[in-house]
């Protein structure tokens, strides 16, 4: 999967999850948040420096 792709859709299933959880620190929402940050972290270390 194109991680532009990758990025967006654990975005959306981050959103919904704190829609339904009503809680930022739900376990749940903080793993989705974290499994984000790690592929946000990827695409920054695949794009070129100036």
């Amino acid at each position: 999967m194109e991680i532009n792709l990758k990025i967006q859709k654990l975005r959306n299933e981050m959103h919904k999850l704190i829609a339904e959880k009503k809680n930022n620190l739900d376990p749940e929402v903080i793993k989705a948040s974290q499994m984000l940050d790690q592929v946000l972290n990827q695409y920054y270390e695949e794009q070129p420096r100036n």
